[in-house]
């Protein structure tokens, strides 16, 4: 009787830590969709003054790739975040696991693709922007930044309750401030055209990287009696 029940309760055990591992691949996942798509993009494109959108653009070499590691990486964080972050938390934190699946879903969604690279000769900022692609990857992307620059701070303050999570308490404060403020730098970047590529991928590296340390936590505390 006992044999059966530790079998039953196995997979159970086993499957926080299938989603943390799932979460961390997504996470290397999309992070190699924009840094090696950044090395044929030609003479033309700057990691530093354009954006990792650019590199998923119709007129994009290889658009392909950057747009199955995106998709991939969107799926990857949403599964982790919904089926093994929500149940983690035990409902002591609701809407932040949704808010972190759908903001992955949003930045890994690549259509309609944008017409074209702000680098290439005839494409502007406006045109782009007057596109439905365009339009579309600016309101997704932002609200996705949005929330996942918010989320740490919230976060920080929900897990102190979880024994097993409220030491992550404090990094994930500062990586809520950091957050905030590449946010904010990356508004006045883009308004400026100062370095929009570079702050763009400051930012996104933060919140990766505050993803990966919950990844890693999950399974870390994988079969723990509390979460």
């Amino acid at each position: 009787m006992t044999a059966n029940v530790a079998a039953r309760e196995r997979p159970r055990r086993r499957g926080p830590a299938v989603w943390g591992v799932i979460g961390l691949l997504a996470q290397v996942a999309f992070a190699a969709g924009w840094m090696i798509a950044e090395t044929w993009q030609g003479p033309r494109y700057s990691p530093l003054t354009d954006t990792i959108s650019d590199l998923q653009a119709a007129t994009a070499p290889h658009a392909w790739f950057p747009i199955a590691c995106f998709a991939a990486g969107g799926l990857g964080t949403f599964g982790f975040a919904v089926f093994g972050l929500r149940p983690a938390w035990r409902g002591a934190v609701r809407i932040a696991p949704w808010a972190i699946g759908l903001s992955g879903l949003a930045l890994g969604n690549s259509f309609p693709q944008i017409p074209c690279q702000l680098s290439a000769s005839g494409c502007t900022a406006t045109g782009q922007l007057l596109s439905a692609g365009g339009l579309t990857d600016a309101i997704l992307s932002g609200a996705a930044l949005w929330l996942l620059a918010i989320t740490p701070l919230q976060l920080a303050r929900l897990l102190i309750p979880l024994p097993q999570w409220r030491a992550l308490a404090r990094p994930l404060r500062v990586a809520g401030v950091v957050a905030l403020a590449g946010y904010g730098l990356l508004a006045l970047a883009l308004l400026t055209g100062v370095w929009a590529g570079l702050v763009e991928r400051a930012l996104v590296a933060v919140c990766q990287l505050w993803l990966a340390v919950l990844a890693v936590n999950l399974i870390r505390t994988s079969g723990a009696g509390d979460g």
